[in-house]
């Protein structure tokens, strides 16, 4: 997702710890006219130049730049709009989470489907997502945002049914 690139981007320098230069320095590869995979310098150049426009971040030296006030702020606001589920080691506890979303609120519950995959859930119906680590706080603020946390429950199950080999694999376990 294009909105999810920029908080991503940022959010893998900032935990490496590592400098631009040493995360990125790959070099692409092209077939015909194409680029397949690596780095395309001016696309980054062009982010860099957006958020420098939009006063997020300011160069301070050479190639290093730093977040304005305004950045940090933009940041945390974005860290918070796509948040992450954090797995943990599992509990042997699969959480269901069932929803039944009025046709009115549809685009909502679309929303809803995509941020689930988004997260990493296992998809057992198309209103039945399975994952094996807690994600009650995470997907209670996505509910919030869309406002149809009337309409969603989580089950906190010992087994997952017939699937549960293939969710298993699914997940690694």
């Amino acid at each position: 997702m294009k909105s999810d690139f920029i908080p991503k981007f940022i959010k893998a320098i900032i935990e490496t710890g590592k400098d631009f230069h040493e995360v990125w320095q790959w070099q692409a590869l092209y077939y015909k006219g194409f680029q397949v995979s690596g780095f395309d310098y001016k696309k980054t150049e062009k982010c860099f130049r957006n958020l420098q426009h939009r006063e997020i971040i300011c160069k301070t030296s050479g190639d290093y730049y730093k977040f304005t006030t305004k950045g940090r702020k933009w940041f945390s606001n974005s860290v918070l709009r796509h948040p992450r589920l954090r797995y943990d080691k599992w509990d042997k506890k699969w959480r269901v989470v069932i929803f039944d979303i009025p046709e009115e609120l549809h685009k909502n519950r679309n929303q809803l489907r995509a941020k689930l995959k988004n997260l990493g859930f296992y998809m057992l119906q198309k209103s039945v997502f399975v994952i094996p680590y807690p994600c009650e706080k995470e997907l209670g603020y996505v509910c919030k945002n869309l406002k149809i946390a009337d309409y969603v429950d989580v089950i906190l199950a010992e087994s997952v049914g017939f699937k549960e080999k293939e969710i298993k694999k699914f997940f690694n376990l």
